[in-house]
């Protein structure tokens, strides 16, 4: 099991980022189908290794970064996410490892993983989701989780069917539930529908929108914003993406103190460090 006290708090303007991707081409081991090639996130390699991803957070001025898997269908889960613990038994200081979810939850709680990712690019439906939330639960790890609307279940709908399975479970909405990428659309419904659930948090990565930041800050509050970049996706458009994200969340006008929990204090209370 993971020592939780091995993350340890640091000085104020401490940056932790709440969602990179961490892998290799090499553990991609079935045709990607060519209607998936077409989507946004496939213009982009599906690999970032470690040092490459130690290397932005140093240019950038980021501490500490919750890493996981590319989440694909098409590679080989136990690969994938080993690799990510390597990473973070390579840099412990630098990487909060998360894993895929799937029904091998125990083992890799055993092997160290500090918590979980939801992604319907891996078909979740697969596994026996009403066992799993349940043990994640209990071992008091998070999970975040992409969730897409597209099937005509709201991110609302989907959050609470969760938390109704696993009441304790302290769940983070990827990219704040945004329907399209680099925009804040349907951002504010999600806002709205889980204003009053402490156990939920919002993601910032890949909304691009200052003013949804501002707004998640009046109806949440200052405790429940976590930064993310999606790093190393957004590559194609720039030069630095971890960099553009960062810019982003502090356009949005925020109170020093405001900033200071979005860009890492609210992730730290998430994950239960004091």
């Amino acid at each position: 099991m993971t020592d939780h006290n091995a993350i340890h708090r640091q000085e104020d303007s401490l940056v932790i980022d709440t969602h990179t991707h961490l892998g290799l081409e090499e553990f991609i081991v079935s045709e990607i189908p060519e209607e998936k090639l077409k989507l946004p996130a496939f213009q982009e390699r599906q690999e970032h290794r470690v040092d490459t991803l130690v290397l932005a957070m140093d240019r950038n001025g980021v501490s500490r970064a919750v890493s996981f898997p590319f989440p694909l269908a098409e590679i080989d889960p136990i690969l994938a996410n080993q690799y990510v613990l390597d990473s973070y038994r390579a840099y412990p200081a630098r990487i909060i490892p998360f894993v895929l979810l799937g029904d091998d939850v125990d083992h890799w709680l055993k092997e160290g993983a500090m918590g979980f990712k939801q992604h319907p690019l891996l078909s979740p439906e697969r596994f026996d989701l009403d066992q799993i939330y349940p043990c994640l639960a209990e071992a008091k790890v998070p999970l975040i989780a992409h969730l897409s609307s597209a099937r005509g279940v709201s991110v609302t709908e989907q959050v609470r069917h969760i938390l109704s399975i696993a009441p304790r479970l302290k769940l983070i909405v990827a990219h704040m539930g945004r329907r399209v990428i680099n925009t804040e659309e349907g951002v504010e419904d999600n806002l709205l529908g889980l204003q009053h659930d402490e156990r939920v948090y919002f993601e910032t990565s890949t909304v691009r929108s200052p003013n949804a930041i501002a707004r998640a800050i009046d109806l949440l509050g200052e405790e429940r914003v976590l930064f993310g970049s999606d790093n190393p996706f957004g590559s194609c458009d720039s030069s630095d993406p971890l960099r553009d994200e960062i810019a982003v969340v502090r356009r949005a006008g925020l109170t020093e103190n405001a900033l200071q929990r979005v860009l890492g204090k609210n992730l730290l209370t998430c994950l239960g460090v004091r």
